[in-house]
């Protein structure tokens, strides 16, 4: 299977790639609308900035065409800034976020709930076992590896969030939904064996959409 993997310009997308290689999956990387599809699914990665995330989805024409293909239930996957831009807004700096999930993206404190210093940003390995029919794709419990300073706010948006993690205390969202678009705190392409079980999965489920042969929305 192809997928559309989108370059912001913003990191190194090669590891993202690599992983969908392993995966089975033909990365094939855009940067304009012009070369946006509505025949293969769409992985958003992010390593950088939300204002200059915002900034290029404005820039390369890809915001409304994105918007379409979520209304459409075309499968997506958003990767950690590619997750927060699932959002209206970010704490990290001006700039609208593709307004998907209504919540706001959110700085980690400096103290831990209950006193202390908290080590920011957030980095390490966390439980993953999100809740039975929550993901339309099977993944099996496991381990997941996360790398930031600013998290989505699961308040505001109960209806958009998968499941839930806590570091320092504060509880944030892990996997955030819109329609068929996945938003992944954590990097699957960090996190070895389990990273590459969940992209399959999803893989295989958003392949099974794209051809009718499973339900767009669960």
């Amino acid at each position: 299977m192809l997928v559309h993997v989108i370059d912001m310009g913003l990191g190194n997308i090669s590891s993202v790639c690599r992983m969908l290689e392993r995966a089975g999956i033909e990365p094939s990387v855009i940067r304009t609308r012009a070369e946006l599809t509505d025949e293969h699914p769409v992985v958003l990665p992010g390593v950088g900035h939300f204002t200059h995330a915002s900034q290029f989805l404005d820039a390369s024409g890809l915001r409304e065409p994105l918007g379409d293909l979520m209304r459409a239930s075309h499968p997506m996957l958003g990767i950690c800034l590619g997750a927060q831009l699932f959002c209206r807004e970010s704490e990290e700096g001006p700039g609208v976020g593709l307004g998907w999930v209504a919540s706001t993206v959110r700085r980690f404190p400096a103290e831990q709930v209950g006193g202390g210093q908290l080590r920011v940003p957030h980095m390490g390995w966390r439980r993953f076992a999100p809740p039975d029919g929550t993901m339309p794709f099977g993944v099996p419990p496991g381990r997941m590896y996360y790398a930031h300073s600013y998290y989505i706010d699961p308040g505001p948006a109960p209806g958009h969030v998968v499941c839930t993690s806590t570091f320092g205390g504060y509880e944030f969202a892990s996997v955030v939904r819109s329609g068929n678009a996945f938003g992944l705190q954590f990097h699957p392409e960090k996190s070895h064996h389990f990273g590459c079980a969940l992209v399959t999965a999803w893989s295989r489920w958003a392949s099974a959409v794209r051809e009718g042969a499973a339900d767009a929305v669960p």
